[in-house]
């Protein structure tokens, strides 16, 4: 009798061990991902890429100077694909149309300084549309 027992004991054991392997597996959740939530709308757009702001970013620092979370795709101009993402945090100057990238892709950049757009249409509408309501 003791032997039967052990046996059903061990056959319990090992259907408990396989019913919590089969619960872990369905209910892991590592794929969500837990974090802001962002608005992103397109500013521009051109053959190299397109530019996003993300709208519930927009803080006013002070007399004139924003910071913002900004996204651009990079896009290959043949085949039209998404070559690379980046996230930008930025300040911009409204008053004198500079930026610095003070973040990218969550990497802190300590050295930024203020930069011009030198033409470049992305940035310039980035810091057109950011700006337009400061």
């Amino acid at each position: 009798m003791h032997k039967t027992n052990q046996i059903i004991k061990n056959k319990f054991d090992y259907f408990l061990k396989i019913l919590a392997l089969i619960l872990i597996i369905l209910f892991n959740r590592t794929t969500l991902v837990y974090g802001s939530n962002n608005n992103w709308i397109e500013v521009s757009k051109t053959p190299a890429g397109v530019q996003y702001l993300d709208t519930d970013s927009l803080v006013i620092k002070g007399k004139g100077i924003i910071e913002i979370t900004t996204k651009y795709l990079r896009i290959d101009p043949e085949s039209s694909k998404e070559i690379e993402e980046n996230i930008y945090a930025m300040k911009i100057n409204c008053l004198t149309n500079k930026f610095k990238d003070i973040s990218v892709n969550g990497k802190k950049n300590l050295n930024a300084k203020w930069e011009a757009s030198n033409g470049d249409k992305l940035l310039d509408d980035v810091i057109l549309d950011s700006c337009k309501n400061v």
